[in-house]
């Protein structure tokens, strides 16, 4: 049986490259739960698309024009600040550390290779949607490396021994709900000891508890 519209994840796509966007599209056709609602090749066109559609989610890609390579960042920093309740998942060829850790901070909620397979790329699109990080396996291991050894000087909060449980859990990408299966723990105690990770780390989101205690020496 498939998705309700309410199920449904509406997604915007960005890109500058009709062909990539149009093998976006037909890739997660085949997803019963994702539908593409509007495609755009700039900055311009997107937040049109945006403020039409009213998406759950929007595919950026980093690179929109040749004059500006990163233009995509900016556009995700618009796109948090006009619309906080769309999530920006980037999607790029560049695999880069200060890249990944500029989208983070600009508010993007994902960061994904375009050679990454569709289940993977549907698996980001709903963790994102649900609220979660969606990163792919090398972006995620690629900001845990550019973090380790720094900060190391700086106090360490106290964290408790399932929190750091938590945080590895985090870090391989499992949701609450699959952290709570790992650990025999309700999924709302799970968003407790997170939300307690964020105060004690001082971040604001989710996506950032792992980037913050590597930098602090704890993974």
């Amino acid at each position: 049986m498939g998705a309700t519209d309410a199920e449904r994840a509406r997604v915007v796509l960005v890109d500058d490259h009709a062909i990539v966007r149009q093998g976006l599209k037909a890739a997660l056709a085949l997803e019963g739960d994702i539908e593409v609602v509007a495609e755009a090749a700039s900055r311009d066109a997107a937040l049109r698309a945006i403020e039409r559609q009213q998406p759950d989610l929007v595919l950026v890609d980093l690179k929109l024009s040749t004059e500006q390579p990163a233009e995509g960042l900016d556009l995700c920093s618009e796109i948090v600040h006009r619309h906080p309740d769309v999530g920006v998942i980037v999607l790029t060829t560049f695999l880069n550390q200060q890249l990944v850790l500029d989208a983070i901070r600009r508010g993007a909620k994902g960061y994904v290779l375009k050679d990454v397979d569709v289940v993977e790329l549907a698996r980001i699109i709903r963790a994102v949607r649900r609220g979660e990080p969606g990163f792919d396996t090398r972006s995620m291991a690629l900001m845990a490396r550019s973090l380790a050894g720094r900060g190391r000087g700086q106090p360490r909060p106290e964290v408790s021994e399932r929190e750091l449980e938590i945080i590895r859990l985090i870090s391989q990408g499992l949701s609450n709900g699959q952290i709570a299966e790992r650990v025999i723990i309700s999924e709302s105690t799970v968003k407790y000891h997170i939300r307690n990770l964020m105060q004690k780390l001082e971040v604001s989101r989710r996506a950032e508890v792992v980037y913050a205690a590597t930098k602090l020496g704890l993974l």
